[in-house]
């Protein structure tokens, strides 16, 4: 022992003293006794080698994880299933663990060698899937159901919105963001395409009641099901046509406190596909060669020219990127705290979330909190009551609502503006020569140029009961309600624009001064009872369960909005504080919907399963004799894999393999409230007459009845295969369906004699869509090393088959959209192009159109040009199509099917390993071609 201060103390510590070396240091045990005690020091601790060897019922099993519990100890299985491992004692445990089998624990004690032999886990199979009124086994479900794991996903991404999550992560789902409005960016949904010529978004049910798919946080959602065919949408009858969202929220299980923390905090900016003429010399000089071009004046003059190339001073000489100076970069955060957990008698789970979004435009931000408490509680072993309350609170900037104006003055600027200077103040044209209406394009005082508020509060509490009197019986009654309130203030801000060259002001937006205020209530009321019984006969063999229930729904809405004139002073933000003239205005509009609806499934000895839906529904918004409707449906399926011939398929690797099929009619209910009946109006005073030397007010038929309105009905017809090997780490799906809607509501020619009356919607047009589907997965894990892959792809074909008739009256055109017999809804219907005139001989290809134009019943030469202008230099020159020498809309074709896809895809990785993850998506969709050319701002300049 080195020689230090210490010294003398060891030596009286070691004369008396038993000595243990620890790995954590030296430990002195000092007896009472007084003489020398012996000093021992154990034999440092030995380690146990283990060998074995891991295999399943079909031989070795490679990949398997061996470790010892309670450390970071272990080994991997070869390809043989071999391993070895060195563990800490003969009191050492291992744990076995591979995808797709039970993971099983082995006490060492005096064993070298062991061998294990893993069994299958079921679990993939014994899955629970979220279905209409209740929850099925995965392996049981007869229908078209895909189902998406929300808890996962929000843990490994940043999701503040439901809807464009679903993007990429299930077969037959289009998923397409049209607005990225922070607070509004609400994405459209279609299952299976569009598949009618009105509205065709799907029906959202969050905890079993119709809400907005944006109203519940992510974070606080369970798991969502998309139900596709008609096997398992029926149960929601009219409104299921578009195929049905089942979102689950979470809700406490029986444990430990339980707090989490979600949050993230992202940079957003926009993607700039556009590169503008940001030089103003530049830009003078383009418009200049244009007008020469044309034959006309130039607008810039040289000097203006010179100024701008020969001065850097960004105030008084700006080159104005309108891109750049329009939006901006920002950073978004989303925050939620949630806490769970409970007895085996009380579980509950509650969550707080704030989410702020200033957004990548001014003056438009978007704040939200939300919260949700779920609480069930078993009273008694035969009652269970649970309360579900959630909400929100959103603020809205009020920029929101000069968001298209923005884009349509920002793309009309000129680069000679400066949009807003250091100081604060906003520019103006510092350029004369620029064209007048330049001063008001300044899209920032659009941003700016409103003051308010747009506040929403909403509250939806749901009461649910279940009762279970006797084994197999339960009957659950739920009451929910909910109620919405918007309240939006607004009125104008007085804003100067600069020119900052002659540092004068030159443009202002003060006018007349008003104050607006709107307050909108939307509630809706919701009441179920739900009866269950399921049971097995026949020696347990045949497995039944019966569903019947009645629901009753009710929404009323309301808004009044008045304007008045002449603020006493711009502080002021109440209807009393102008004095001016004043107008206001109010609606109120409501319907209901009693339903009755059950179900029986049906199960013989695991292998045949059995499926039939019928739902009534009574909708107040037809007339009494078409008011009820009836949606059945039948499915079937056969369990392949549970068949005694199947037992050695695959070499033992096949462990699921399903075949399914089913028919049956749904409905669309989404018309007007009141289509089915003749409205009548005042219009504002405009009827009325004088009766008596008195002014009556009188009214006039707004709008001709159609007492015959009646659903629009789709009938589904879907065959799918489900399969699984190896312990189902591979699996996949197939489906084709075929999906035809008739009786689709649309407007038919009618003679002029129904006056200003608008004409009904008639049940008349028929569309079909038709396609398959494809997912598979592969999950795995190599020791702590997890991986997955899954990948899903649709082919959809979308058809109108009857509408308005084959020939060309019976198209209806809007724009370059088409809609007409034999053809997609929306197809592109369009005029060919021949060349880009540019040179001398393009232009005499223009002269010759004109030198042999065909002659008129008077017979001279008509305009071959007279439908579009006679093209120049510059521009394009059409196809003359159908050979008549004119170019017109008659020459125009279907050039696409415009917005229908025909190829959707999605493909997610993930992987993890010691508690660090990873997960990519990527999604995509093909065959898309819409014409384009109506909005500037699409394609690069």
């Amino acid at each position: 022992m080195k020689k230090n201060i210490y010294d003398s103390y060891l030596t009286k510590v070691m004369l008396g003293a038993t000595l243990t070396l620890s790995p954590l240091g030296v430990v002195a045990n000092v007896p009472d006794v007084g003489y020398p005690s012996r000093i021992t020091a154990p034999a440092p601790p030995s380690t146990i080698t283990v060998k074995g060897t891991i295999s399943d019922s079909q031989g070795p099993l490679i990949g398997a994880t061996i470790k010892e519990k309670g450390t970071t100890n272990g080994a991997v299985s070869d390809i043989e299933g071999n391993f070895t491992i060195q563990v800490s004692s003969p009191n050492a445990i291992l744990v076995i663990s591979s995808i797709g089998f039970v993971q099983q624990e082995v006490k060492v004690g005096s064993q070298k060698v062991i061998n294990i032999t893993m069994k299958e886990d079921n679990q993939s199979l014994n899955e629970v899937v979220v279905v209409g009124y209740g929850t099925q086994k995965k392996v049981d479900m007869t229908g078209s159901v895909s189902s998406i794991n929300m808890n996962q996903l929000t843990e490994s991404r940043p999701i503040t919105n439901v809807s464009q999550a679903l993007a990429g992560l299930a077969a037959g789902v289009s998923v397409t963001s049209s607005a990225n409005q922070p607070g509004n960016d609400n994405a459209s949904i279609l299952v299976r395409g569009q598949g009618t010529l009105n509205s065709s978004a799907p029906l959202i049910i969050i905890d079993g009641v119709e809400q907005g798919i944006n109203t519940v946080n992510p974070q606080d959602i369970e798991s969502i099901s998309v139900l596709k065919d008609a096997a398992s949408s029926a149960i929601y009858g009219s409104r299921a046509a578009n195929g049905v969202i089942l979102i689950t929220t979470k809700t406490g299980k029986a444990g430990k406190l339980k707090v989490d923390y979600n949050g993230y905090v992202s940079f957003e900016s926009i993607r700039k596909t556009l590169t503008p003429v940001s030089n103003y010399a530049d830009y003078m000089e383009y418009i200049n060669e244009g007008y020469s071009n044309s034959g006309m004046s130039t607008v810039f003059s040289q000097e203006s020219i010179d100024l701008w190339r020969n001065n850097s001073d960004p105030l008084k000489y700006p080159n104005q990127d309108w891109i750049d100076a329009t939006f901006k970069n920002s950073t978004s955060t989303n925050h939620v705290i949630s806490i769970s957990g409970g007895t085996d008698k009380l579980r509950f789970y509650g969550s707080f979330g704030y989410n702020n979004n200033p957004g990548v435009m001014y003056n438009a931000g978007f704040k939200k909190y939300n919260a949700r408490l779920n609480v069930d509680a078993d009273i008694k072993p035969w009652l269970n009551l649970a309360m579900q309350i959630s909400g929100y609170v959103s603020d809205m900037q009020p920029g929101y609502n000069e968001i298209d104006n923005v884009f349509t003055y920002a793309s009309a600027t000129t680069p000679g503006m400066v949009f807003r200077a250091p100081d604060g103040r906003f520019g103006a044209m510092n350029n004369e020569e620029d064209a007048a209406q330049s001063s008001n394009n300044n899209p920032l005082i659009r941003a700016y140029k409103w003051a308010g508020r747009n506040r929403k509060n909403d509250i939806r509490p749901r009461f649910i009961g279940t009762l279970k009197p006797f084994k197999g019986f339960s009957l659950t009654a739920s009451y929910s309600y909910e109620m919405l309130d918007q309240d939006i203030s607004r009125k104008p801000v007085v804003l100067e624009g600069w020119n900052f060259l002659s540092d004068e002001i030159t443009y202002t937006t003060k006018s007349k001064t008003s104050i607006y205020n709107y307050d909108g209530k939307v509630e809706r009321y919701f009441n179920d009872l739900v009866a269950r019984y399921d049971n097995k006969l026949i020696n347990n063999k045949l497995a039944f369960n019966l569903m019947a229930g009645v629901s009753n729904e009710l929404y009323r809405s309301k808004g009044f909005s008045a304007t008045k004139y002449d603020l006493i002073d711009l502080s002021m933000d109440v209807i009393n504080g102008a004095s001016g003239e004043a107008n206001a205005t109010g609606t109120r509009t409501e319907w209901s919907m009693r339903s009755f609806f059950g179900r029986v499934n049906l199960n013989w000895d695991e292998k045949y399963l059995f499926e039939f839906n019928l739902r009534a529904d009574g909708s107040s918004r037809f007339q009494k004799n078409k008011r009820w409707g009836y949606f059945p449906s039948a499915s079937a399926a056969w369990r392949i894999d549970q068949e005694k011939f199947m037992a050695d398929a695959f070499n033992g690797n096949l462990s699921n393999l399903k075949f399914r099929i089913s028919y049956g009619s749904l409905g669309n209910n989404s018309v007007g409230n009141y289509d089915s009946q003749a409205l009548y109006t005042s219009s504002n005073g405009n009827y009325n007459y004088v009766l008596n030397n008195a002014m009556v007010t009188g009214m006039a038929q707004a709008a001709i009845a159609n007492s015959a309105l009646t659903w629009e009905t789709t009938k589904v017809f879907d065959v799918g295969l489900d399969f699984g090997f190896f312990n189902n780490r591979f699996t996949g799906t197939f489906d084709y369906f075929n999906k035809r809607t008739t009786d689709i509501l649309i407007n038919l020619p009618a003679p002029s004699v129904h006056g200003t009356a608008s004409i009904p919607k008639v049940n008349s047009a028929t569309v079909t869509n038709e396609g398959i589907e494809m997912t598979l997965g592969w999950q795995d894990k190599i020791g702590d090393f997890h991986y997955g892959i899954n990948g899903n792809l649709s082919y959809i074909t979308n058809t109108v088959n009857k509408f308005k008739g084959k020939d060309l009256g019976g198209m209806s055109i809007s724009g370059a959209n088409l809609i007409w017999e034999g053809h997609s809804i929306n197809s592109q219907y369009l005029l060919r192009v021949e060349k880009l005139l540019q040179t001398d001989d393009d232009m005499e290809l223009v002269q010759k159109m004109i030198d042999n134009a065909p002659l008129d019943s008077n017979g001279k030469k008509v305009n071959p040009f007279a439908a579009f202008g006679t093209p120049k230099k510059g521009d394009l020159l059409y196809k003359d199509l159908n050979g008549d020498g004119i170019i017109d809309n008659n020459d125009k074709e279907i050039v696409s099917d415009g917005p229908n896809p025909k190829f959707q895809w999605g493909l997610s990785l993930t992987a993890s390993w010691k508690g660090f993850d990873f997960s990519t998506l990527i999604q995509g969709r093909e065959g898309i071609k819409t014409y384009w050319q109506t909005a500037a701002y699409n394609t690069p300049t």
